[in-house]
């Protein structure tokens, strides 16, 4: 008679498998979060989208969706509250320079932080307030699952930071210090950034990297 052990054997690893954590075969935070840091610092161009849920004081962009360069460029359109309403934008950001177009009529240049353009993108790749510099105020990075996100096979970490360094990359007021973080497997860039205070929620997307991008004043 042959003995079913092996099959039940099989049958065992196959469900200690399927049971193993995710999280015990990814690298430590320690590992990646500084290479993701100095990876990001690197960043020439980059395709973004912000969405926000919720009430974030201190903050009245509800969403925005562009392309931004290293060179303090960017443009694209988003969603801002004004005059008690939600507009959509369309802007253009070179250096101190920002043009802004509403629902009627041509573009205006303003000045950036001007409440029709109460968010400026280009922080995202600045090395002092962008990605990097709040991934280096970064205190704990737990490794949680992986994920396929937008076409990329990611690493997701709970992050813990400096609220401080979260107050030069984003105006949105209190003490935000924690955050999931999807990076790519491959490249360890940041895919996805989620922000979670209370019942309010900032979720940053990021794809296109390093794209030939041209922006001209309109």
């Amino acid at each position: 008679m042959r003995s079913k052990l092996p099959v039940i054997g099989a049958a065992a690893l196959a469900f200690l498998a399927a049971c193993s954590d995710p999280a015990d075969e990814m690298p430590s935070g320690d590992e990646v979060v500084p290479s993701a840091s100095a990876v990001m610092a690197e960043v020439e161009s980059v395709h973004f989208e912000l969405d926000v849920e919720g009430e974030v004081e201190g903050l009245t962009v509800k969403g925005a969706d562009g392309v931004v360069t290293a060179d303090g460029e960017a443009e694209g359109t988003g969603t801002i509250t004004a005059l008690g309403m939600d507009l959509e934008v369309d802007y253009t950001i070179i250096g101190e320079r920002a043009y802004v177009k509403g629902v009627t009529g041509g573009y205006q240049e303003i000045p950036v932080g001007d409440e029709m353009l109460p968010y400026d993108p280009t922080v995202l790749l600045d090395p002092g307030r962008g990605i990097s510099a709040l991934l280096d105020a970064v205190e704990t990075a737990t490794p949680e699952d992986t994920e396929a996100v937008g076409g990329y096979d990611t690493y997701r970490y709970d992050v813990v930071f400096d609220p401080a360094a979260f107050a030069e990359f984003l105006p949105a007021a209190g003490d935000w210090n924690n955050a999931t973080v999807w990076f790519d497997e491959e490249t360890l860039r940041v895919v996805k950034a989620e922000f979670a205070q209370g019942d309010a929620t900032v979720t940053l997307l990021f794809d296109d990297y390093n794209e030939p991008v041209e922006i001209v004043a309109p």
